[in-house]
């Protein structure tokens, strides 16, 4: 039993020491992502009125965007010396005459069909990019619980298989098993930013900074 237990810190000795000086810079943003989300998540702006209903939510589309677009922001620095491009959009088929699901993040060639609401100071920048240009997609979200085995199998009729889940969030102990249903479902991966267990007013969180830097080499590998 002491034997095991020795091995298993070893290992994770061995895992924390992966991550290098520079691998803590390249996932810096996700770092500083994961303080601010977690602290808005001990923090809810939700308020119980007398009559029971609850008021003062955010709308979890706006939470989702934010996620996605932060994460956006950090692809588009982590493949800097690539020539690719990383959005928010849809992908057209090669006909142009079908629209994909929506992406929530798209790695793609230079240019698009079209950018909706794009300026210089864009409220939201949605952009229509050709399949044959993509060379990835990653699908977020908030609180995983399960896995949508559909959504994978959508973006295949588009040519893409290189289809990456990122979540804000896991239950530690169903962690191993959405990773294993992802993988079986036709995703590259499963990764995310904290894990939390059910329990007190204060459930326990951990933050994982190798899985980051792990998700920055898949994609970087997946993109070459």
């Amino acid at each position: 039993m002491r034997a095991a237990t020795k091995k298993k810190a070893a290992a994770a000795k061995t895992a924390k020491a992966k991550v290098t000086f520079g691998g803590s810079l390249a996932v810096e943003q996700l770092i500083s992502l994961t303080a601010e989300l977690q602290k808005l998540r001990h923090h809810p702006p939700l308020t119980r009125r007398e009559s029971g209903r609850y008021e003062g939510d955010i709308l979890g589309f706006v939470k989702g965007l934010r996620l996605s677009a932060r994460v956006i922001y950090f692809l588009r620095e982590y493949l800097s010396e690539t020539d690719l491009e990383v959005s928010w959009g849809h992908v057209l088929n090669e006909e142009e005459q079908s629209c994909s699901p929506e992406c929530d993040i798209v790695i793609h060639a230079k240019g698009h069909i079209r950018n909706w609401n794009g300026s210089s100071n864009p409220i939201m920048n949605f952009k229509f990019v050709q399949a044959e240009a993509v060379q990835a997609v990653v699908s977020c979200k908030s609180q995983l619980d399960a896995v949508d085995s559909d959504y994978p199998k959508a973006l295949k009729k588009f040519g893409i298989d290189k289809v990456f889940l990122f979540a804000e969030s896991c239950r530690q102990s169903r962690l191993a098993a959405l990773r294993a249903a992802a993988r079986k479902a036709g995703y590259s991966g499963l990764w995310c930013l904290y894990t939390t267990e059910a329990g007190e007013e204060d459930p326990f969180i951990k933050a994982d900074e190798a899985m980051y830097v792990d998700f920055g080499k898949a994609i970087r590998e997946a993109v070459k």
